[in-house]
């Protein structure tokens, strides 16, 4: 409890700008061998706490309803880059349970991105489904009223929920996010293989567009490609990056996905 009022003590005090920082993790197209989009990550640096996880300082954010200021914050700094990448490259952002549930959240979200210059085509935003469990009805007037802006949506860490097939059915969805809990187990569980060969078939015949998670080896993403995953993220492609180092990554990227395969010995 003492952490707890410490974080959110600092948080009030907090001058955001200054102390959020956004990372972005590419969401690879493993059949055409190309970068698709990037995920933002928030991490803030406290100078009195330091750095504190999202895991941590979200959750408190939330039960102290701060999580507005910190939203807008962390989504103006995430789309800033986006005006300088290709154009076929998207954002993916994560919405916490307290921003569904905030009747002003489409409104306020549209003029960040009007104000960034960047296409609400390009901006996919991530919710979970546990964010969805406390008022549904307005979590989807707010994903409906994103919709209508021209933006994406996203179901993160599908399988884990309580209700998922309801979700799928309910929402204005683009994606599902196959959750890193069933990515981790692919090559010794084979209920997990049977799992994500579900979830992907399920997606390929809603029209939805399917990304696993947490992909961190070679092996998971032969896996992953075999049961029919086209897009992957996690570690096996890249840790989560400072944004001034995706332009670079994009170059070795291309450069790398230009060359010619090597050929296997006979």
């Amino acid at each position: 409890m003492r952490r707890r009022d410490l974080v959110e003590q600092a948080l009030r005090q907090a001058d955001l700008g200054a102390e959020l920082t956004v990372l972005m993790q590419p969401l690879v197209d493993v059949v055409r061998n190309r970068v698709v989009a990037f995920e933002a990550l928030a991490r803030w640096y406290s100078p009195n706490l330091g750095a504190v996880p999202p895991s941590e300082f979200i959750a408190v954010a939330e039960a102290a309803d701060l999580m507005q200021p910190i939203t807008e914050v962390l989504l103006a700094k995430a789309l800033a880059p986006v005006r300088d990448w290709p154009e076929e490259i998207g954002l993916s952002f994560n919405l916490s349970a307290r921003d569904l549930v905030s009747p002003n959240l489409v409104g306020r979200t549209a003029r960040i991105i009007a104000e960034s210059g960047v296409a609400p085509s390009r901006v996919t935003f991530e919710v979970t489904e546990t964010a969805l469990i406390g008022d549904f009805g307005q979590a989807k007037a707010s994903l409906d009223g994103l919709k209508l802006v021209g933006c994406r949506i996203a179901l993160d860490d599908f399988g884990t929920g309580f209700s998922s097939l309801s979700y799928v059915h309910r929402l204005p969805l683009d994606r599902l996010k196959i959750d890193r809990s069933f990515t981790s187990e692919l090559e010794t569980v084979p209920v997990c293989r049977d799992i994500v060969g579900t979830v992907v078939l399920m997606s390929r015949n809603l029209g939805l567009a399917c990304v696993a998670e947490g992909v961190e080896s070679a092996g998971q993403a032969a896996v992953l490609r075999a049961l029919g995953c086209e897009t992957m993220q996690g570690y096996h492609f890249h840790a989560p990056m400072r944004i001034e180092r995706v332009p670079a990554f994009l170059e070795r990227f291309a450069a790398a996905a230009s060359l010619p395969e090597t050929p296997r010995a006979a």
